[in-house]
């Protein structure tokens, strides 16, 4: 599979629906209200702090494999839906996320390709992936220096986002231009109307000389 992730052009295939359903990211946010109610209660009783620490990271770790699953299937589904003309494989969105200094460019690079796609098909618009990135390595920083429930729900809150514009892309397949029947032609109106008054001169013609 070509994995260059720029489009020059536009698709010229014809999209199928999904046989994949679209992950629910909004269950990850489980994971970040567990890690907060984790923080409240080693403050709260003064927990152990190795114990409340590995309890801390088990957590994040179960969010953070939540999150990489959500990843993998936003590329499944869009694989389907372009009949695997999509430039990037669910497995290689997933594993360059554990190349060390690359995976701070992949954060940008899988969003801006989404991006790039969806607003060339023209069913939705979505915004620059690269400002997606941007908060995907806020997140990212911030779950790793400050608080790790945090920073999951800043990445659970993008992955939202993208859900939503796929799902909406999705939703639209079915109705696509190329599948809805060809407009009205304006001429059959006129021709209707044309028809309609011409039987009437007839008449009026008929009548005018039957009186003579």
């Amino acid at each position: 599979m070509d994995t260059s992730l720029s489009i020059t052009s536009e698709p010229v295939f014809g999209e199928l629906p999904p046989k994949s359903s679209l992950p629910w990211v909004w269950f990850g946010f489980f994971f970040v209200a567990a890690f907060i109610i984790e923080e409240t209660v080693m403050i709260v009783l003064e927990l152990d702090l190795n114990l409340g620490t590995s309890l801390l990271i088990l957590i994040a770790l179960g969010g953070w494999i939540y999150w990489l699953f959500c990843v993998h299937r936003f590329h499944k589904v869009l694989g389907q839906i372009s009949r695997n003309q999509y430039p990037i494989a669910p497995g290689e969105a997933v594993w360059k996320h554990f190349i060390p200094f690359y995976n701070l460019v992949w954060v940008f690079r899988w969003p801006a390709a989404i991006s790039d796609y969806l607003n060339r098909r023209g069913r939705v618009k979505m915004v620059s992936g690269n400002l997606l990135g941007v908060f995907l390595l806020i997140s990212l920083f911030v779950g790793r220096f400050f608080d790790g429930g945090v920073g999951l729900a800043g990445t659970l809150v993008v992955g939202m986002y993208i859900s939503a514009k796929l799902r909406k892309h999705v939703e639209l397949i079915g109705v696509s231009k190329d599948r809805l029947p060809p407009p009205p032609d304006p001429t059959l109106f006129r021709r209707a109307a044309t028809e309609d008054v011409q039987p009437d001169l007839q008449t009026e013609s008929t009548t005018s000389l039957s009186s003579q």
